[in-house]
């Protein structure tokens, strides 16, 4: 990402760039913005749904009247936070070459991820698939060419990070279309 990033905005005209706010953001900048808006929240929610996932496991561990109940109301709050992920977006109505979103993004998948190692931590069984994706992601963008550069960032930041942590990409076909990265005004 900060490879287009750089080339996107190096290749504008520089009478341009100004008016359009075409800069390149930092990784670092930009989680600035992301970590206490996307990851802190979440992460507040999964600790809060992990800490009654605790108590309901010991319930189920201990046996008796109700603890398959526990057991099932402890998985239906583990799904219910992935369900949770699965259906958050994020926008980013001037989104450039993709930075924010490529790093929105790796945040959620590293967020499930986390759930789903916890969870089967806890004696839950962990998804097999992991849920967020490049439709967790919304983007505007007026420059044609930074809306289609946006597009590949997102796709192969969520290729790079399904292969890092062992999970199947798509295959057929490898890429395709993020209409919900527009261009447009």
């Amino acid at each position: 990402p900060s490879i287009f990033g750089t080339l996107f905005e190096r290749g504008l005209d520089p009478k341009i760039r100004a008016p359009l706010g075409a800069n390149y953001t930092d990784p670092d900048t930009i989680m600035k913005l992301v970590r206490p808006v996307v990851i802190e929240p979440l992460e507040r929610e999964w600790e809060a749904a992990k800490a009654r996932i605790v108590t309901l496991m010991g319930r189920y561990h201990g046996g008796g009247k109700g603890s398959q109940n526990a057991k099932n109301e402890a998985e239906g709050l583990f799904l219910g936070h992935v369900e949770r992920l699965k259906k958050f977006r994020v926008l980013d109505p001037a989104c450039g070459s993709g930075n924010f979103l490529y790093l929105s993004l790796r945040a959620l998948k590293d967020l499930e991820h986390r759930a789903n190692l916890e969870a089967e931590a806890l004696g839950l069984q962990r998804q097999l698939v992991i849920e967020t994706s490049p439709a967790n992601v919304l983007g505007i963008e007026i420059n044609d060419y930074a809306a289609e550069l946006a597009r590949v960032t997102v796709w192969i930041g969520e290729i790079q990070w399904m292969l890092k942590h062992g999970y199947d990409i798509r295959r057929n076909p490898i890429l395709a279309t993020l209409d919900h990265i527009e261009n447009r005004d």
